[in-house]
C-alpha cells in the first residue's frame, strides 16, 4: 500500500470546466424583461453600470403591475370606514395608481401592502439616553388601514 496519487490536475480541470459552463453575465442592452426577476437582476445592472459611468444612462425600469407578486386582502380603514383610499405609488420597483373601497376583495402586489402597512399615526415617547440625557421618538405606530389577508378563493 502506497500513498494515493495526486489528483491537483483534475482538480484544475474540474474548475476550469465549472467556470467555463457558468452563465455568462448578458450585455444590459440584450437582457430580456419578460419577468419579475429579470426586472431586478436589470435594474441591479443598471445601478451598477451608471456608478460605473458615472452617468445615468440606464435607467430603472419599474416592472409592471401584472408580474409582482400578490396577495388577496381585504381592505379597511380605522379612521374612516366609509371613505376610498386613493394610492398612489411610484418608485423604482413599481408604479401602481388604483382606489381602495373598504370592505372589497383586491388582489395587490405585497410592495402596496408593505407600503400601506408602514403608514400608521406615531406614537412619541420620552426615551432616557446613557448619558443621562432625555430625548422623544416614536414608540409605536397604530395602524390606519386594516389588510387582512384571506386565502379562500
Amino acid at each position: 500500500m502506497g500513498r494515493p496519487c495526486k489528483t491537483e490536475e483534475k482538480k484544475v480541470d474540474t474548475m476550469n470546466q465549472i467556470i467555463s459552463e457558468a452563465p455568462q453575465p448578458q450585455a444590459i442592452d440584450d437582457m430580456p424583461l419578460t419577468t419579475y426577476e429579470e426586472y431586478k437582476a436589470y435594474n441591479a445592472a443598471a445601478r451598477k453600470e451608471n456608478k460605473r459611468l458615472r452617468v445615468c444612462r440606464y435607467p430603472c425600469k419599474p416592472a409592471p403591475v401584472e408580474l409582482h407578486p400578490k396577495e388577496r386582502i381585504v381592505f379597511g380603514r380605522v379612521d374612516q370606514p366609509l371613505n376610498a383610499l386613493p394610492v398612489f405609488l411610484s418608485n423604482h420597483l413599481i408604479h401602481f395608481e388604483q382606489t381602495l373601497y373598504p370592505g372589497k376583495t383586491y388582489d395587490l402586489p405585497r410592495v402596496v401592502i408593505n407600503y400601506l402597512a408602514e403608514k400608521g399615526v406615531p406614537h412619541w415617547k420620552w426615551y432616557e439616553n446613557a448619558d443621562g440625557s432625555s430625548e422623544t421618538r416614536i414608540s409605536h405606530r397604530e395602524p390606519r388601514f386594516s389588510l387582512r389577508t384571506t386565502y379562500a378563493e
